[in-house]
């Protein structure tokens, strides 16, 4: 599996994690009089019940950090280099940054 694969991969486990955690998430917020409690069995909310949307949700959530961490982890030499990049013209005066700018055209 080649680089582009690998990101490929985390990036869609992440966005599933990310959509299961959405819905998981919106679940725990539907008001509890569009629940009916009066049945013999476990109430549930679209065939699932809330012990499960809480597992579903937890667990996803773990995916999702993990998955961000190895997708950070993947990037770990272009955030590098980009730090780099723009932390000296972060650091440097705006009058020096107009400086060197004009000194590298000439």
């Amino acid at each position: 599996m080649n680089k582009a694969e690998k990101n490929f991969f985390v990036d869609i486990v992440i966005g599933i994690a990310f959509l299961i955690t959405a819905i998981s998430a919106l679940v725990f917020l539907v008001p509890t009089g569009w629940i009916d409690f009066s049945s013999s069995t476990t109430p549930t909310i679209l065939g699932l019940n809330f012990g499960v949307w809480k597992m579903l949700h937890k667990y996803s959530g773990i995916v999702i950090l993990i998955g961000v961490v190895i997708h950070q982890l993947q990037h770990w030499n272009w955030i590098i280099t980009m730090i780099k990049k723009v932390l000296p013209r972060l650091r440097l005066p705006k009058r020096q940054r107009a400086d060197s700018a004009q000194s590298k055209k000439v």
